[in-house]
């Protein structure tokens, strides 16, 4: 689908239209959505269900290396939407930006949006050249096979992505209701420290596996578990 312009759109509506809580799905680092196809199953039951891509992937598009600039070009793209997001979800770098999404609307408009992060960083992290070697592989077959994405932009936005994964440190505090979704098998002490600093209102339920199963067909039935209990958990929290 394009836009009026010719340009392909970022914020893509995943699901039926219908009334209800309204989700957004912020995209991985690599910019791609195939991952959440199961997450937006279950959400489309709660209501209205929308995902923003990676700028980069499309034709004339220069992809953002900073988490404040993905949160400063999404803002703008939450101010389209029908009604203001209810839940933020993201997976990775995704759920980086939709913790910052939610604290720049707590600030700017008193909304408490609530946030679901599935093995999401707070604590800066270690570029060590092996590790990122593996990791871009991972993401970039993924995308170029299951995206559609041509592989030369796949390639630049990954790079620009794991700049910002890997630079970010969680500063800002809100109250906004989270749920974070750590793998078992990755480090997390130091980011479960930061993302306890930041917040009272967080609840943390560990997922087995590593970082890149936890959407794998064996892990998401215990995934969507959690995400369920946890939205009928702060039901009465929304703002």
């Amino acid at each position: 689908m394009n836009g009026l312009d010719g340009t392909q759109p970022m914020l893509l509506p995943m699901g039926r239209p219908r009334s209800g809580m309204s989700s957004v799905l912020i995209h991985p680092a690599g910019g791609g959505l195939g991952a959440y196809a199961g997450v937006v199953l279950k959400l489309g039951r709660r209501g209205p269900v929308f995902g923003i891509r990676g700028h980069g992937l499309a034709p004339g598009e220069t992809p953002d290396t900073t988490v404040a600039a993905m949160t400063d070009r999404y803002l703008n793209l939450l101010d389209s939407l029908p009604d203001p997001p209810d839940l933020l979800f993201g997976w990775s770098l995704g759920g980086v930006v939709a913790w910052e999404l939610a604290s720049r609307l707590r600030s700017s408009s008193g909304r408490r949006p609530r946030v679901v992060m599935v093995d999401s960083p707070s604590a800066g992290i270690d570029r060590d050249p092996s590790a990122a070697r593996r990791w871009r592989e991972r993401v970039r077959a993924s995308l170029t096979e299951n995206g559609g994405f041509p592989a030369d932009r796949v390639a630049q936005t990954v790079e620009a992505h794991l700049d910002a994964v890997t630079a970010y440190r969680v500063a800002g505090r809100h109250d906004c209701p989270t749920l974070l979704l750590p793998c078992a098998q990755e480090e997390n002490v130091a980011h479960l420290a930061a993302w306890r600093s930041a917040t009272s209102q967080l609840t943390v339920c560990p997922l087995p596996g590593g970082h890149f199963t936890a959407f794998d067909r064996e892990r998401l039935p215990l995934l969507l578990g959690h995400l369920d209990a946890f939205l009928t958990a702060t039901e009465v929290t929304r703002a």
